[in-house]
């Protein structure tokens, strides 16, 4: 049965994947370590699952492409899915979010769903953060949860392409999955790679050879935005790994760089020098869940933390949109995290 929607399902957000098309090399090589490979596990829960979601909406330019993972494969892709609903949640609904623009992915899963009662379709405008899991449980499932909330305590599951083809192999196949792929881009990299990396090896091992010459750069694991930037390249890649962005350390800034979208750059300056709010309302009128973040920024200035409390901050999703865009590159997101993380008593 098909039931499809088109729509955004939020205020704000941004278009990412416009603003910084990547493109990847289409060699995906096999990268090996010394180290005795890990094994990808997955254990389904004890509690009832209620509600499935397939990502097909990547909405940020470093993430894996569908085409990667799915190939011309997209029915094969669904009769595992079905094969694994039924098996281990026959009771859960199944949707599966699709980027609007992929035509090749939409029509071959509307075909799918018009021969079946078990699967909806939603297509969707992949801008960011729309497939973070608060949005979609709200999109989707017309759930209201706030940002950290576990869903899995709550029956919900959502799972990316190359997560459910791993748990299909383990689980079903009885295979060892034990690699995965991702991605590799930024500017402190000679080329946007795709490769299949064996689990357990370091991040060391996989950039080696790979970053520019006689730079200094940054990286962070799954992306600037919502990953985290690491010093530590010692580290082991494991599943929750989805790619690795690498950044040249810059110093300078554009002044107001929305006003010239192909200078709006993902860089590792942050603050570069000390300015204030100038009441641009930016950070407002992108956040996706409609909060405003100047008003917790001039509460922080006041030395007056608790207030922001007051002002619905619990259902920031920690997107970072609100800091990319600041003119004055306020630590916005910082702040954000700062105030939220208080004793609810204070």
């Amino acid at each position: 049965m098909l039931r499809r929607k088109e729509k955004m399902g939020f205020h704000g957000g941004f278009n990412l994947l416009d603003t910084y098309p990547l493109k990847f090399c289409n060699i995906i090589e096999e990268i090996q370590s010394d180290r005795t490979p890990e094994k990808f596990e997955f254990h389904f829960p004890d509690q009832k699952i209620r509600h499935v979601i397939v990502n097909l909406c990547p909405t940020e330019p470093w993430a894996l492409p569908n085409w990667v993972v799915l190939g011309h494969k997209t029915t094969a892709f669904l009769d595992k899915l079905y094969e694994m609903k039924t098996r281990y949640f026959p009771e859960a609904s199944v949707s599966i979010a699709i980027n609007k623009r992929e035509t090749e992915f939409v029509a071959k899963a509307i075909g799918y769903a018009n021969a079946a009662d078990w699967i909806k379709i939603y297509t969707l405008d992949p801008k960011y953060p729309q497939d973070d899991p608060v949005m979609f449980a709200k999109v989707i499932l017309g759930l209201d949860i706030n940002f950290g909330q576990n869903i899995t305590t709550q029956g919900i599951f959502i799972f990316d392409a190359q997560t459910l083809l791993a748990i299909y192999d383990t689980c079903i196949l009885k295979n060892t999955v034990n690699s995965r792929l991702i991605t590799l881009s930024g500017s402190g990299l000679k080329e946007n790679e795709i490769v299949r990396v064996r689990l357990g090896t370091s991040i060391d091992t996989l950039l080696q050879h790979r970053t520019q010459e006689a730079i200094k750069y940054n990286i962070f694991v799954n992306g600037p935005l919502r990953g985290r930037e690491i010093t530590d390249i010692s580290q082991k890649i494991d599943w929750s790994v989805n790619n690795i962005v690498v950044l040249k350390d810059q110093d300078s800034k554009v002044i107001f760089p929305m006003l010239k979208s192909d200078e709006l750059a993902f860089t590792t300056n942050i603050l570069g020098e000390p300015r204030q709010c100038v009441y641009c309302n930016f950070c407002d009128n992108i956040c996706p869940v409609e909060l405003e973040p100047a008003l917790y920024y001039h509460s922080y200035i006041r030395g007056e933390k608790h207030k922001a409390r007051l002002y619905h901050l619990e259902k920031c999703i920690e997107c970072g949109l609100c800091s990319f865009i600041c003119p004055s590159k306020l630590e916005l997101l910082r702040i954000n995290k700062e105030c939220k993380a208080l004793d609810r008593k204070t």
